[in-house]
């Protein structure tokens, strides 16, 4: 691959999870006084979806709400795009995450085999994935004492942060691809049913209760 570098691109893939829980550290204060971070005000995670070419010539990342199946088919079709615009045959580093090896995923990475060529790591091996120190350097350069301590205010601005310290990461080309949903940013854990407030209307709805009768403390027999 040193040898011809313009026939081929050896990408380095990886998820980690970014959170806007504070993170509690050392920190100076005056004497008296209890010292606070200001935070979102709710626990989320958001998930980032990328990889990095070894040579730094291209990145492509995708910011999402979750990691799941779809995510990562979104991330090799992005993929796609790097691999049509340099038209060079594209070597991916991935570990066995559940992500990565559904059947939904094997089915799209089996249908790009003319292009792309997967490396496969451990389920879990972040000595031997170098995408792992890119993530740490973004945390603790970009975002300042890791993304848990991020002061942002709203969830809108913990993603726009996280989005700063990915361009701040540098590369030839860079793919950063912003799909944090809209009910994501306003503080839902899951998409919205449609479904109104309350409890739902079900069967033991339809039954009259018996009226609540109150007993008396009667005496004791003694």
């Amino acid at each position: 691959m040193r040898a011809e570098p313009q026939r081929s691109a050896l990408h380095v893939q990886d998820e980690p999870h970014l959170q806007t829980n504070p993170y509690l550290a050392r920190t100076w204060h005056r004497k008296g006084t209890q010292p606070t971070v200001p935070g979102v005000g709710i626990n989320r995670r958001v998930t980032v979806c990328g990889s990095v070419e070894a040579l730094r010539r291209a990145r492509v990342q995708l910011v999402r709400a979750a990691q799941d199946t779809a995510g990562f088919v979104r991330y090799l079709e992005l993929l796609d795009g790097q691999h049509q615009a340099v038209q060079r045959e594209i070597y991916l580093v991935l570990d066995n995450g559940s992500a990565h090896t559904s059947r939904l995923s094997t089915l799209a990475v089996r249908a790009r085999e003319d292009g792309l060529h997967v490396i496969w790591l451990a389920k879990y091996a972040p000595q031997l994935n170098p995408k792992e120190r890119e993530w740490r350097y973004l945390k603790w350069r970009y975002l300042k004492r890791d993304a848990r301590a991020h002061l942002a205010a709203t969830l809108r601005d913990f993603v726009d942060g996280i989005l700063v310290g990915l361009h701040h990461l540098g590369g030839a080309v860079a793919t950063i691809v912003d799909e944090a949903p809209p009910w994501f940013l306003d503080g839902h854990r899951k998409p919205p049913t449609g479904r109104p407030a309350g409890r739902p209307l079900g069967a033991k709805a339809s039954y009259k209760r018996a009226p609540y009768r109150r007993r008396e403390n009667l005496p004791a027999h003694t």
